[in-house]
Order: C-alpha cells, then structure tokens, then sequence
C-alpha cells in the first residue's frame, strides 16, 4: 500500500510539472505572442527597444520558462513587464526576471502586492516589485511600438489595467475579462460587479479590433460587449435581491442568469471555485455590503 500510495504520489506530482512547464504559445501579430498555461495569460512584444512582457503567471519557474520562450521569439532582451494586476497568477514569475528590470503597475496594484504578497517578494524579490506606477493612464514609447496602460475603472479589482499595443490594434485586458469563463471578483481588493459594465465602456473607447483576455482564448470586441451584458446582468441580480430583501441561499435558488452560455469554470489543474453560484453570491454580497474591502 505505501508503495502504491508513492507512485501516485510522484505520479501527480509528474502531472502538476508538466503542467506548469506546458506554455502553449499563439502569434497575434506579427510582433506580439500570447502564451497560455497555468495561470494568466502572458503577452509578449517584440519592439527595437527589447521585449515587452504583460504579466508572468503562477510560480518563479514558468517565470524562468516565459524568459525562455520570450528569446526564442524575439532574441532580444527584457526590458519592460507590465502586471495587469496583483493577484498571484499573473505576479509569481516576476522574481524569475532580472533585478533592475523595469516593472509597471497600477498604484493600487502596488500596494495589493505590498499588503497581501510581501512575504513572496521578500529579499531579492522585492526588486521585481512594481517599480513604475500611475493612476489613470500612462504611454510608454518603445521605438516602433507603443503602449498605452489605463486603469479604466473598478470591476474584477480597484487596479486593474489594460494594455493597449497601439499599432498591433491589439488589447490585453487582464482580468477586466473572461472569455468564457466565470470571473473572479475580488470585493475585498476593491472590486466591483456594479461598476465592472461602467469600465468595460470606458475599454470600448480604445481603437483595438482584437483581445487578449486575462483567461480564455484571444478573441474579439464583440466577445468583451457579450461579457459586458454578463456582468450588467449579474450586478441587476444582486440590487434586485437587495431590493426585495431576499437571502442569499434564496438568490441563490431563484436568480435568473441568462447570459452566461457556454461559461465555464476555470480549472488551474483543480477546480478553483470560480463557478455561477461563486458570481451570484459575489454581487448579492455587494448589494448587501456583505464583505469587508481592503484599505
């Protein structure tokens, strides 16, 4: 028994490896990649001032394997990561990159990391820390590229950016969308279902035809105003529960969502809870202030 108990020990143990080292990689444009894995999906830019990284998935080795597959695409070395936001699957590789690289976020998603992440971004980690940040908006030149970072308002944080590659016409939002996939909706980092439809019109305003979204396949303008509906949708849910004082076992049982066709649950090797009932009880909780956020 304790022999067979090891070999499926060392037998998942196998799987969860390959699992974090399989990086699937898709050319968007010419110039710009998308690599799907364990975690957030990660952008990578080739421009003539070196490659561009957006976010960096799970752990310190897909960190190491993005660094990899980075020069094998463009040669050229990393001079730039953006974090969308703070959440661990799209800042763990981070430390894998070298001290002094130059890291840009939001101010609120500097100050996530620095409350809830310290101790991962302790000792020579803390120099992979977002070191660039802004408020609203920022454009940052890179010789025949630009890149343009907005924080276009609150939804699946209260830092989030998207980052439009300007001459692609190409978005990468960051967890501000879920293709096909439940959101996660994190209230307590400042987060909003109510304002989420809100923000997504202020990414509509940008002049891009293509979408990398934070999870799920790159996909369209089209898709991210489908997404809009959902979560317009799901925030009318959660005031109409509030309004006629229903519990949330109750909005739970009769909620009537009809814009989540073909919606999934993420699965990061396991299922990480991100399901219908998760998003209903996420803004029930909302409207009834049933949380408690972060300073």
């Amino acid at each position: 028994m304790a022999g067979l108990i090891a070999v499926l020990v060392l037998t998942g143990a196998g799987y969860v490896f390959l699992q974090v080292r399989s990086l699937e990689v898709e050319q968007v444009t010419p110039d710009l990649y998308v690599l799907y894995g364990l975690g957030g999906n990660v952008a990578i830019l080739d421009t003539d001032e070196g490659t561009v990284i957006v976010d960096t998935m799970t752990l310190q080795y897909q960190g190491e394997r993005i660094k990899e597959i980075a020069m094998e695409l463009t040669g050229k070395p990393i001079t730039l990561i953006v974090n969308t936001h703070y959440h661990l699957d799209h800042t763990h590789g981070n430390p894998a990159f070298d001290p002094g690289t130059r890291v840009v976020a939001t101010e609120r998603t500097l100050h996530h990391l620095k409350v809830t992440d310290a101790a991962y971004f302790e000792g020579q980690g803390q120099t992979l820390l977002p070191n660039e940040t802004f408020v609203t908006m920022k454009e940052i030149p890179m010789g025949n590229k630009t890149l343009r970072l907005l924080h276009p308002g609150r939804g699946h944080t209260d830092g989030d950016l998207v980052v439009l590659f300007v001459e692609d016409q190409v978005i990468h939002t960051g967890d501000l969308f879920f293709y096909l996939h439940y959101p996660n909706i994190d209230l307590e980092g400042g987060g909003s279902v109510v304002e989420w439809g809100e923000t997504i019109e202020t990414i509509l305003e940008q002049p891009f035809h293509t979408i990398i979204p934070g999870h799920g396949v790159v996909t369209d303008r089209p898709k991210l105003i489908q997404f809009q509906a959902f979560v317009n949708e799901l925030a009318d849910l959660g005031r109409q529960a509030a309004d006629q004082g229903l519990s949330l076992e109750e909005t739970l049982r009769t909620a009537e969502l009809t814009k989540d066709e073909g919606y999934q649950p993420i699965k990061m090797i396991v299922d990480i809870g991100l399901t219908r009932e998760f998003v209903i009880q996420r803004a029930w909780e909302e409207a009834n202030q049933a949380f408690e956020a972060r300073p």
